[in-house]
């Protein structure tokens, strides 16, 4: 993983979880592990997207930004969220902060071109 793509997946990830604290998506407490352990994407027989996104995605990438593991190679969450996230009042940026994970991480380069964009910006 090059530096900048890393970078814009840790800035990605971190602002996954302030924008589900900001819409008040965020939860104190796990869900139980007999409902974290479902076998089905996104464990959607069990959780809904924003508990998947806190308790499971946001921490392992989080494993992975610390050496513990492997970039996954594909991501297709987007689409999905989509459908999720339809009812909330306005979950436009979440969903562009899920765009760009998938596309940061099948290495789209203008995903990581957006972020060096707004590293010199900032």
């Amino acid at each position: 993983m090059t530096a900048a793509r890393e970078r814009a997946l840790i800035a990605v990830v971190d602002g996954l979880e302030a924008e589900l604290r900001r819409m008040r998506l965020w939860e104190p407490d796990p869900p139980s592990q007999e409902l974290l352990a479902s076998p089905q994407p996104f464990c959607v027989d069990t959780l809904a997207l924003s508990q998947w996104l806190q308790w499971m995605l946001i921490p392992r990438m989080r494993k992975i930004f610390a050496g513990n593991g492997e970039l996954p190679t594909a991501s297709a969450i987007h689409p999905y969220a989509e459908d999720c996230f339809e009812h909330l009042d306005d979950p436009s940026n979440l969903l562009l902060l899920i765009e760009r994970f998938d596309g940061l991480i099948r290495g789209e380069p203008v995903a990581i071109a957006h972020y060096r964009a707004l590293e010199i910006t900032h």
